[in-house]
């Protein structure tokens, strides 16, 4: 590429630093096509890249000039990161809003998330590690001026009291600070993924619930009094009182999902499990399992034959003509929506509301045939199955159905 000078000067480029250009390679997206996470990840990346290169090629003539720049978008990200978790927060109802103007106090953003009770203890403890990073700028630039200029506003040095940094201490630093940046934003995306699902409570989010689960054990051996023990590590372990212990007990107990977890099944909502045995028998039948190390292959008009075609279509036109038969509309979408919430990975809790609204399409539709033969045609149907029966709160039926089918696998 010609001097940029030289192409300031020719007219060809009229905007140094925003004019597009055709560059497949280097155009990076901002504004419009950005994201907020690029500002916080950006600042906290280029501190790292920027203190791994000065090291890594013993840049000794540049250390006092670059260490300014590593220290504030080490702070800067940081800064970023507070605010973007707080509102994250906010709109899951996790959290409130800080009062007053918007600043670049971080020990403030920082004070006020770690002063309330975050119902998830992931976040909280994450909160926690950020203390000694949050101190340490709050101690020598406490609105983010310090770092990006030689004077303050009333004419006196910036760091006055400071004269010297180590730069493989500050390398170290924001390798950890990043870490647990890192975690802390995959925490709250992973609260946003989970609000759908309702299961939380004031004090405890659904993770939270999965664990004090785990730690109370089956629900027939609440009246034992090993329960106590297990109860009260439980609320020591998440810092509940007894009522809010309750509150998460009954939040276990009202989710599909989590209820497996205390050995207590949900009913489907209109299938039985005769019904559905019955159906994957005959879906067996017509797709008969392959050894479990037969290795995917690619599938072209030179591989088959057209007899082999014309008997896959007979024997699935005789499976959706059967299941049509054996299953009402209502029992159709209840085995659809439990085969994508397995297939997708939802929430079980999801089950009733994806459930009606495929009953809905459901009864909608002119040509049922098509739509039995969409999700019996599917090859992952015994494995979407079996895992949404595990979702929705029916694990023992889940793990009947995967039985059936390993137990008419081929041997090796």
């Amino acid at each position: 590429m010609p001097e940029m000078g030289d192409l300031l000067r020719a007219g060809s480029v009229t905007d140094p630093f925003f004019e597009v250009l055709n560059d497949g390679d280097w155009n990076a997206c901002i504004g419009k096509q950005g994201d907020e996470i690029n500002y916080v990840e950006g600042y906290l990346q280029a501190a790292q890249l920027l203190v791994d290169t000065l090291l890594e090629k013993e840049m000794f003539g540049s250390r006092d000039t670059l260490a300014m720049p590593i220290l504030f978008n080490a702070r800067h990200g940081l800064e970023l990161a507070l605010k973007y978790v707080l509102r994250e927060l906010v709109a899951l109802g996790m959290a409130r809003t800080r009062e007053g103007p918007i600043d670049h106090d971080l020990h403030a953003y920082w004070v006020h998330l770690s002063e309330q009770r975050i119902g998830d203890r992931a976040c909280r403890e994450q909160l926690a590690e950020l203390k000694p990073f949050v101190e340490s700028f709050m101690k020598q630039d406490i609105d983010g001026q310090e770092l990006r200029y030689f004077e303050h506003r009333d004419g006196k040095q910036s760091l006055g009291e400071q004269a010297v940094v180590n730069l493989p201490l500050i390398q170290a630093s924001v390798r950890e600070l990043r870490d647990i940046l890192d975690r802390l934003m995959e925490r709250v995306a992973r609260l946003g993924q989970e609000h759908v699902s309702g299961t939380k409570t004031a004090e405890c989010s659904r993770s939270d619930l999965i664990a004090i689960a785990r730690i109370v054990g089956p629900k027939p051996s609440w009246t034992e009094e090993a329960f106590l023990e297990r109860k009260a590590d439980a609320m020591a372990q998440f810092g509940l009182s007894s009522k809010s212990f309750s509150k998460a007990l009954d939040a276990i107990k009202a989710s599909r999902e989590l209820k497996n977890l205390i050995e207590v099944e949900s009913d489907l909502l209109h299938l039985s499990e005769a019904k559905i045995l019955e159906i994957v028998a005959l879906w067996l039948d017509a797709n008969p399992p392959k050894p479990a190390s037969t290795p995917p292959r690619v599938v072209n008009a030179a591989s088959i034959s057209f007899d082999d075609v014309m008997r896959y279509g007979d024997k699935m036109s005789t499976l959706n003509k059967a299941v049509m038969e054996q299953l009402t509309v209502e029992e159709f979408a209840d085995l659809q929506t439990i085969f994508y919430v397995g297939r997708d990975q939802r929430f079980g809790e999801e089950y009733p509301r994806l459930l009606e609204t495929t009953l809905e399409a459901h009864r909608l539709a002119k040509e049922r045939y098509a739509l039995f033969h969409h999700i019996l045609s599917k090859k992952n149907f015994i494995d979407g199955l079996a895992a949404g029966l595990r979702c929705i709160g029916q694990p023992a039926l889940g793990k009947k159905v995967a039985q059936m089918r390993d137990a008419l696998r081929p041997s090796e």
